[in-house]
């Protein structure tokens, strides 16, 4: 059975990135049962970023942090941020991407350095180009909860 553990913000928010994780598990990764994710909402306007997710011990095992100031219902933008992660973690869970040494990583069998610009990233580009849709089948789904 899948781990989540949401930390920080308030009752509300937690529940929300919750669900969000669940629906992202249940949309993504259906089958898998053995992940183990901890989400910790928490300010990060200093480090310009709206969140980020890193691989813990082994591939099954993810950190989440999202940035707590995000808009929750007005645009999405926590719930947007919350599946762009999760697209992350189903890229890393399912091996389509590596973490290597020295600040490397393999993405569908292709290794990429520090010097790839964000924005070129293969893996980024796929996590924007499927955040959308997560956010709106999610909203669609949970609309009438």
């Amino acid at each position: 059975m899948n781990y989540v553990n949401v930390m920080g913000a308030t009752k509300l928010k937690r529940a929300l990135v919750e669900d969000v994780v669940d629906f992202c598990i249940s949309e993504l990764m259906p089958r898998m049962r053995t992940l183990e994710i901890e989400v910790n909402i928490k300010n990060l306007k200093n480090e310009g970023v709206a969140g980020w997710c890193y691989e813990g011990e082994n591939n099954r095992d993810f950190y989440i942090d999202v940035d707590k100031n995000l808009e929750n219902l007005t645009g999405g933008e926590l719930i947007e941020t919350v599946c762009h992660e999760m697209v992350h973690v189903w890229q890393s869970a399912t091996r389509k991407m590596k973490d290597l040494p020295f600040g490397r990583k393999m993405y569908m069998g292709k290794v990429y350095d520090e010097t790839t610009a964000y924005e070129d990233e293969p893996w980024e580009i796929e996590a924007y180009a499927m955040q959308g849709d997560l956010l709106k089948k999610f909203e669609e789904e949970y609309a009438n909860v």
